[in-house]
């Protein structure tokens, strides 16, 4: 049976990317200084001016975005005028402030406490990797050996391996982020800066506090 798909089949399938796409976009327009916040995990300083900006990017996306689905399904675009009123209100009601991750306790246990976290983060995202490496490699093998199973085993073999990879893919992309963002023991903001590079650089980004403070660079 071949099902033909009408006007209302063809405006859901146009309102799947939109549903995906937006709503990170409009919660960043609305709740600017938390998203960011989460997104660097508290260590990443930001001006107010900066944050406008990146409000001002996520409204314009996440409003524009919304007209331009609405616009596609066919429905008359002053529809979107009220839920677009609704994001602008709140996006600007909400009180803009400088960001300042909070400032870690400065003395000599807590320096060592803090480069020793960052050893262990290091270590758990290294280890990360190899389970990923082993998942990827069992889809691999399961793959070319599928010829050779059964229908049922094949299926199962195959759903296991997708779901250990996915599930290793986010551990590991979490790992990375707690890296990548770990703070300085000084500052409290990311030794590595914003964009979270791999290498650990010869002095913090935000304050300067040389790497020679870790017995293991």
């Amino acid at each position: 049976m071949i099902l033909q798909n009408g006007p209302l089949d063809k405006g859901l399938l146009a309102l799947v990317a939109p549903l995906i796409v937006l709503p990170p976009w409009i919660w960043m327009a609305m709740r600017t200084q938390r998203c960011l916040q989460i997104i660097t995990a508290h260590t990443i300083p930001f001006a107010k001016r900066t944050i406008w900006l990146v409000k001002t990017l996520a409204l314009i996306v996440g409003v524009g975005g919304l007209f331009g689905a609405v616009a596609q399904v066919g429905m008359p675009w002053f529809l979107a005028i009220l839920p677009g009123g609704v994001i602008l209100f709140f996006a600007l009601k909400e009180s803009v402030q400088e960001i300042v991750p909070p400032k870690p306790s400065q003395d000599a246990a807590a320096y060592r406490s803090a480069w020793e976290t960052y050893r262990i983060l290091r270590r758990d995202f290294l280890r990360s990797w190899r389970w990923f490496g082993a998942s990827f490699l069992m889809l691999i093998l399961v793959t070319a050996l599928a010829d050779k199973m059964q229908r049922a085993v094949q299926i199962g073999l195959f759903a296991v391996c997708i779901v250990a990879l996915l599930s290793s893919t986010v551990v590991m992309s979490l790992k990375q982020l707690k890296w990548l963002r770990w703070p300085c023991p000084r500052c409290g903001c990311a030794f590595r800066g914003l964009w979270g590079r791999l290498w650990l650089p010869k002095n913090c980004v935000y304050c300067g506090l040389p790497r020679a403070e870790s017995t293991n660079p």
